[in-house]
């Protein structure tokens, strides 16, 4: 129902001097002071116009008092990013101070009663969550927001924990004043954000500082999108992180088989490696340098891309495979997905091999494939075909 035309006159009048009143306050020599940010009526056009009520009439981004007036944008930035840690910090140090309770109320009869618990209990309790729902148990007192922040808690910092970049407005500085937090000097586990941060030696050697005991690194890059990883930096990232033994979602756009190899050479520790073929592909003599550089490997996983798959490019053949299966005798799970030159001959040879072997001469305990019109079962190995409704023809 529409007001009567007497009541609607009066809303309009004063509406007008309402944006008359906001007007008035967004001009002139007082118009900062003046401004009241707690109105719901003031817009961002009325704080802009009071901005630059500051400046010269039409003046423009080229005036010197311009310039310095965007120039302190960030400098607020920053101001207010630091009281939010300040506040942060008081609550956290106020949190420890008080008890983790938990109020049960009455039911009937019944009085309402607390359960206070040992803080290693409830930090028991919170290491069932992921890092989400850690941040969630957080919000609901400064002494849960300060059982949450401890280090022992967060060991991996990966999607699950909220780390993601897809408005991609995270930039590597801020990622690294994330890193600074004392809740996170325990990570071991660390999963880059989707359109991946610029990675440089700088930046790698700053992660090291940040995160002495990291032990597993993944890339996990959108396909085609986001920074590539190059030969010196893979080199830079084994070199920086000595405790490093998993390397995962390593991307072959700019790291190439000497990289590769490069990187073999000097990271003995590392026990699970997982490559994905893109723009390059690994040769026969990559694998084999692996295998002779990681004899301790666990865990390999080689992916090549269907979509953009060039059969020139991709000399990868079941002999690097064999050479990785009979020199890195601890390798337990072997991946491979559309390794198209690797055929079942191959297959069936590791089977046989792994079959004639003495008993406990090889750890290899599964071969997972993708891609390929058959699978490799296990107890005892075999290759068995897969129909074309999916079904296994044994």
């Amino acid at each position: 129902m529409s007001k009567p035309p007497a009541l609607a006159k009066r809303a309009a009048k004063r509406k007008a001097a309402d944006d008359d009143a906001i007007a008035d306050a967004c001009t002139g020599p007082n118009a900062l002071t003046t401004l009241d940010l707690s109105s719901k009526k003031l817009g961002l056009r009325d704080v802009a116009d009071a901005l630059l009520s500051l400046l010269p009439k039409n003046a423009t981004r080229q005036h010197p008092s311009a310039k310095k007036l965007v120039k302190a944008f960030p400098l607020v930035i920053s101001e207010l990013e630091r009281r939010a840690n300040v506040l942060a910090r008081e609550s956290e140090i106020d949190g420890t101070r008080k008890p983790i309770a938990f109020l049960f109320p009455a039911e009937g009869k019944q009085v309402p009663y607390t359960i206070h618990l040992p803080e290693d209990t409830f930090v028991g309790m919170l290491k069932h969550l992921n890092g989400r729902e850690i941040v969630n148990v957080s919000l609901v007192s400064k002494a849960w927001l300060a059982a949450s922040r401890l280090p022992s808690l967060w060991t991996k910092l990966d999607r699950s924990c909220g780390l993601t970049n897809n408005s991609r407005k995270l930039n590597m500085t801020a990622f690294l004043k994330v890193l600074e937090r004392s809740q996170f000097a325990n990570i071991k586990h660390l999963e880059m954000p989707h359109h991946a941060l610029q990675l440089s030696k700088n930046s790698i050697s700053k992660l090291a500082k940040l995160l002495p005991h990291l032990e597993t690194f993944s890339m996990n890059s959108v396909w085609g999108t986001g920074h590539k990883l190059k030969d010196e930096h893979l080199l830079a990232l084994v070199q920086a992180f000595p405790k490093l033994t998993a390397l995962h979602n390593i991307e072959m756009w700019a790291v190439t088989n000497h990289g590769i190899m490069s990187m073999a050479k000097v990271s003995k520790n590392l026990q699970d490696l997982r490559i994905n073929g893109s723009l390059y592909y690994l040769s026969d003599f990559a694998v084999a340098s692996i295998a002779h550089s990681l004899p301790n490997l666990h865990y390999f996983a080689y992916t090549t891309s269907r979509w953009s798959y060039d059969a020139a490019r991709d000399t990868l053949s079941g002999e690097g495979i064999l050479s990785l299966v009979r020199k890195c005798r601890r390798l337990e799970i072997l991946e491979l997905e559309d390794a198209r030159n690797v055929s079942k001959g191959h297959f069936q040879e590791i089977v046989t091999i792994i079959e004639e072997g003495n008993e406990g001469e090889f750890a290899l305990c599964k071969i997972d494939l993708r891609g390929y019109p058959f699978v490799i079962v296990e107890q005892p190995f075999r290759v068995v075909d897969i129909a074309e409704n999916g079904a296994m023809v044994i």
